[in-house]
């Protein structure tokens, strides 16, 4: 299992559990309209770069697993280092640029939605701390296990709103999450669901963090 002590790159094609938390263990969520502001952001500045099988947010935490497209286009929003010297759309299919891009968008992300918080909260000063933690998630044994980390948390540490990804993967109403991708990783929704009820004896001792 990787470390998070080493700073991983993100690179096109690959999974990854990302996490962090806020500064000094402060809160980084204070309002339900804080949440969907998040994932709003997270849609925002992400969705042409990643797909999305997994996240939930807690009041000074959050835990994401993305996975990196293998090709970006210059359609994302004011993204002029995409677009040809002309202006017309270009491809981008290089892993490590891919990742850079990634990594930009993250910032940029977090950046505006640290504001917003500073602002309603009339606070200066990091909302979070300075560096994300992210791990490469190199097998399906590791996916399937961090996705079910991802959604348990919230009970892990005893959170009863529950802002995670699990109900919009088995719900049959709109979503931005990759719902086919997800269950198609599991073998269908019944698979989804044993998998996330089978490790219910062993919850008590796991961690990713």
């Amino acid at each position: 299992m990787p470390s998070i002590k080493t700073l991983t790159p993100i690179l096109a094609g690959g999974y990854y559990h990302i996490f962090n938390r806020g500064a000094n263990r402060q809160n980084i969520f204070y309002t339900s309209a804080n949440y969907d502001y998040f994932l709003n952001l997270l849609h925002k500045f992400l969705s042409d770069y990643v797909h999305f099988p997994a996240y939930a947010l807690l009041p000074n935490h959050f835990h994401l697993v993305l996975k990196i497209k293998t090709e970006l286009f210059s359609e994302e929003r004011g993204n002029r280092s995409l677009k040809e010297e002309n202006g017309s759309l270009k491809s981008v299919t290089d892993e490590e640029q891919i990742g850079r891009e990634v990594v930009r968008q993250l910032k940029r992300m977090f950046i505006t939605y640290a504001m917003a918080i500073n602002k309603q909260e009339n606070r200066s000063g990091n909302l979070f701390d300075p560096k994300y933690k992210r791990l490469e998630i190199c097998d399906q044994s590791y996916l399937e296990y961090a996705i079910f980390y991802t959604h348990f948390n919230p009970e892990k540490h005893g959170i009863a709103n529950n802002f995670s990804s699990y109900k919009a993967i088995l719900g049959n109403g709109r979503t931005k999450m990759d719902r086919k991708l997800i269950l198609d990783l599991f073998e269908g929704k019944e698979s989804f669901v044993d998998y996330h009820e089978g490790w219910h004896e062993e919850r008590k001792e796991i961690t990713l963090e």
